[in-house]
């Protein structure tokens, strides 16, 4: 496995040692408050989606002589043919094609965001959906659902995805289901260790739509209907209408917060209160969040909080 590395340096103050432990946390600045801008979010987005690609950030710094953060990213070589175009990248799944079998699909996961934003994509280009929070309940779900095909996470309690798959494969039927692993793992043993116990596939955290349903599309065959990106425009203009502002105030504040910290579990969960008040405007905000899209809805709530402000006399 290839490891991209990033290193960026300055020839500025530095950092001390007691600061340098600090500074990944969430509104931490270090320096003196005379020199600070912004609100201390920025490193700490970083960390977290380096966490979860199964990268690292680390900062070597002296005091009067500079610093130097260093980006380490797992990546992989890829031919041009698997390379997905342009075009190809902007359009979103809004349905399988005609004809297309009944498919069942398993998610086994023990996140509840990362549950609710694969449920949701499964559900919107119509699968029949269930989901199991350990791989413990995952063997037994697979017995009554026989799904086709099986999400599996890596990680997590009772029964991790490997052992849970290794069962699943020694039961009636479990040599045809099709499993894929949802892991934030990209090393290379890893991966083989993954195949090894089972697995016909494996999706990187985080995520993109376009890569759930490739790998769907590979395992299973499915072919999905798809919508150019520029008819994705009144599901985007939704987020800047009225049915943002409708949303009580604290949710609106919530939702920015959560969107500036990048704290998804707080964002399924805050997408489950929209959805109790409007379904559509939950369904765009989980599409937007699933992509890791965040600017639009951040710019769409400010634009309601700027129209309240100037209509307040």
């Amino acid at each position: 496995m290839l490891q991209l590395i990033i290193e960026v340096e300055d020839s500025g103050i530095g950092i001390s040692k007691a600061d340098q432990a600090r500074i990944f946390e969430p509104f931490v600045q270090v320096g003196k408050p005379a020199t600070q801008k912004g609100t201390g979010l920025g490193l700490s987005i970083v960390h977290e989606y380096l966490q979860l690609m199964g990268g690292s950030i680390v900062v070597e710094s002296k005091q009067d002589i500079g610093s130097l953060f260093r980006v380490t990213v797992p990546v992989q070589r890829v031919e041009e043919a698997e390379v997905m175009s342009s075009e190809l990248a902007q359009e979103q799944v809004i349905g399988q094609e005609p004809g297309q079998p009944d498919y069942r699909i398993l998610i086994v996961e023990d996140q509840l965001e990362n549950q609710l934003l694969l449920q949701r994509l499964l559900k919107d280009a119509g699968f029949t959906v269930k989901v199991a929070e350990n791989g413990a309940e995952g063997v037994e779900m697979f017995q009554s659902f026989r799904p086709h095909f099986i999400w599996m996470d890596r990680r997590m309690p009772v029964m991790d995805g490997l052992e849970a798959t290794r069962r699943i494969r020694a039961l009636a039927g479990g040599g045809d289901v099709k499993i894929a692993a949802v892991t934030a793992s990209a090393f290379a043993d890893q991966r083989e260790e993954m195949l090894a116990a089972g697995l016909d596939d494996f999706v990187r955290k985080p995520y993109r739509p376009a890569e759930i349903f490739d790998c769907m599309t590979r395992q299973l065959g499915v072919h999905f209907v798809r919508a150019q990106a520029a008819q994705t425009t009144e599901a985007d203009s939704a987020l800047a209408s009225s049915s943002l502002a409708k949303l009580p105030e604290t949710l609106r504040r919530e939702l920015t917060d959560g969107l500036i910290l990048g704290n998804t579990e707080q964002l399924a969960r805050l997408i489950l209160r929209v959805e109790q008040q409007d379904g559509a405007l939950a369904k765009d905000l989980a599409r937007h969040v699933a992509a890791f899209d965040y600017l639009p809805i951040i710019n769409a709530l400010e634009t309601v909080d700027t129209h309240n402000k100037e209509a307040t006399p």
